[in-house]
C-alpha cells in the first residue's frame, strides 16, 4: 500500500499540470492550515504621478523585520503589480484609496476610498457610484484627531450616506519616518492614541469604522473601545509586513483571544511595494494560533459582512 503513495501523488500533478490547476497543500511550514480561499484587502492605495509623484521609486528603509524594498517607478506600474498581486492570490475585492484611478480597470474588485478631499466632493463621487469607503482618513498627517471639529463632519457623512470608515492612526510611514520623508514631518506618537475616536463613534453611532493598523502598539485600549463600540473593526494592514512577525502575532492574538476575531479584517497598505501582499497574507498563514475558519474570517468572511456585500456575490467569490 505505501508503494501507492509516490504514485498517486505524481498522478495528482500531472493532472495539476495538464488542467493548468496549481495544487494547493493543506498545511504550511509550522505544520498549521493554510488559507487558500478569496481574500478582501481593506487597505490599498492608488496613486497619480500629479498627486504622489514623490512615492514612485522610493526605497522602503529597514522595516523592524529589517526588510526593505524597492518601490516601483510610476503610476502604471504600481497598478499593473498591483492588480497582478490580486490575480495570484485570490484578492476578489480591495478598498482602493483613490481608486476612482483604478475602478475601470478592475470594476469588480475595486472600491473605490476617498479621504479627507471636500465634503460636497465625496458626496458628489458617491452620487456618481463612485465611492465606497470614506478612507483613509488619515488627519494624523497633519496634526489632527479624529475629534478635531474639521474631521468629525466625515463621520457625520459616512452615517448619512451609510458608507463605512477606515481612519488610520499608527504606524505613520516607516519607523523614524517622520524624520526621513518631508510629508510625515507633522506625525506624532502623540496623536497615535485610538481613544481619539470614542466621541466619533458615539456622535455617530450608525457609521461603520475600522481602525488602520490595527490600533497598534495599543492592544488594551482597543480592546476597550471594540468592547464598548460594536460597530467598530480594524484591519492589519501594515503592521503584517513592517513588524517582526512575533511581534504582530502577540498582537493578533491578544484581539483574537478577547473574543473579537469576528471583527479583524485583512489589509496590506500597498503603496508601491506590490510585494508586501504576499507577506502580508504569509503572515496570517504562519499564525499557528489561528483555525482555518478563523483565518477565512480574518482575510475575507468579517470584511464581506462588515461591507455588506450581497449574498450572490459572496457566494460567487467562494465558488
Amino acid at each position: 500500500m505505501r508503494r501507492l503513495y509516490p504514485c498517486v501523488a505524481k498522478l495528482f500533478i500531472c493532472l495539476c499540470i495538464l488542467l493548468e490547476v496549481t495544487p494547493t497543500f493543506a498545511s504550511n511550514e509550522e505544520g498549521g492550515s493554510i488559507y487558500s480561499g478569496p481574500i478582501i484587502d481593506m487597505h490599498i492605495h492608488a496613486f497619480s504621478e500629479d498627486t504622489h509623484g514623490w512615492f514612485f521609486g522610493m526605497e522602503h528603509p529597514p522595516t523592524l523585520r529589517g526588510e526593505t524594498y524597492k518601490g516601483v517607478s510610476s503610476a502604471q506600474e504600481q497598478k499593473d503589480k498591483t492588480l497582478e498581486q490580486f490575480r495570484k492570490h485570490n484578492i476578489v475585492k480591495a478598498m482602493v484609496a483613490g481608486g476612482d484611478l483604478w475602478v475601470d480597470d478592475a470594476p469588480d474588485a475595486v472600491m473605490v476610498g476617498g479621504g479627507l478631499e471636500p465634503i460636497e466632493q465625496l458626496r458628489s463621487q458617491f452620487e456618481a457610484g463612485r465611492l465606497d469607503v470614506i478612507g483613509e482618513l488619515a488627519p494624523f498627517y497633519m496634526g489632527k484627531l479624529a475629534n478635531d471639529p474639521e474631521i468629525l463632519p466625515y463621520f457625520k457623512l459616512a452615517e448619512e450616506l451609510g458608507l463605512p470608515v477606515g481612519f488610520h492612526i499608527l504606524p505613520g510611514g516607516p519607523n523614524g519616518g517622520l524624520y526621513l520623508v518631508p510629508q510625515l514631518s507633522m506625525m506624532r506618537a502623540a496623536n497615535a492614541h485610538p481613544m481619539q475616536l470614542e466621541e466619533a463613534l458615539v456622535s455617530y453611532p450608525g457609521a461603520r469604522v475600522y481602525v488602520m493598523h490595527g490600533g497598534w502598539p495599543f492592544v488594551e485600549e482597543m480592546k476597550a473601545l471594540m468592547y464598548t463600540h460594536p460597530q467598530l473593526y480594524v484591519d492589519v494592514a501594515v503592521i503584517n509586513w513592517v513588524l517582526p512577525e512575533r511581534e504582530f502575532h502577540a498582537y493578533l492574538e491578544s484581539l483574537v483571544n478577547a473574543g473579537f476575531g469576528d471583527r479583524i479584517m485583512f489589509g496590506t497598505d500597498q503603496m508601491v511595494w506590490p510585494q508586501t501582499i504576499g507577506i502580508g497574507i504569509q503572515s496570517i498563514n504562519s499564525a499557528s494560533f489561528l483555525s482555518m475558519d478563523q483565518k477565512a474570517d480574518i482575510f475575507y468572511n468579517n470584511a464581506a459582512r462588515f461591507m455588506n456585500l450581497p449574498e450572490a456575490e459572496i457566494e460567487s467569490h467562494k465558488k
